[in-house]
This record gives structure tokens, C-alpha cells and sequence, in this order.
């Protein structure tokens, strides 16, 4: 397949030119959105060795201060009372 010794035409070497180009193009896109994909699952694996190494910290507490529950506790929604019992439903939100 050459243009030069006449294999083929000049509308088909266009063609293929333009069809190479194009893929060129998906593909350097594909590459620089695999980059930026591994860039975000390196952060969120550092990011869960942090959560880890927080968790060993505080398994086995003797005590437990104000300091280690601000760490740990994102926040506390209690709910109404539910009628007819004393039970009031409370939801904790960590941090990890």
C-alpha cells in the first residue's frame, strides 16, 4: 500500500489519513483518561490506608476522651421518640 508507486488512490490514502488521525486522537484521549483514573485510585487508596492506621489507633482504648470521639465521629442525628415506647432512634455518622 503505497501512494507513491500508485498501489493506491489518492481518496483512499486521504481516507486512511483521516481515519489514522481520528484514532490517534480517541486513543491519546483513552490514555489521558486512564491517567487521571489511576490518579484517583491512588488517592483513595492512600486515603484508606489513613482511615486504617486510624482504626488500629483506637481499637483497644482504655478510656475514652472527648478528643478520640471528635476524631472518630462525623456527627450524631437523634430522631423523635416513637410513640407509645421511650425509644428514640439515633444514628451515628463516622468518620471513616
Amino acid at each position: 500500500m503505497d501512494k507513491v508507486k500508485g498501489l493506491i488512490s489518492e481518496s483512499d490514502y486521504m481516507e486512511m489519513s483521516k481515519d489514522f488521525t481520528t484514532d490517534r486522537d480517541r486513543l491519546e484521549r483513552v490514555v489521558t483518561d486512564g491517567g487521571k483514573q489511576l490518579a484517583e485510585i491512588e488517592e483513595k487508596i492512600a486515603a484508606g490506608d489513613n482511615r486504617r492506621e486510624l482504626i488500629e489507633q483506637y481499637t483497644n482504648l482504655e478510656h475514652l476522651t472527648r478528643e478520640i470521639v471528635e476524631m472518630l465521629i462525623d456527627y450524631i442525628s437523634v430522631g423523635k421518640r416513637i410513640p407509645g415506647t421511650r425509644d428514640v432512634p439515633i444514628e451515628i455518622h463516622w468518620n471513616f
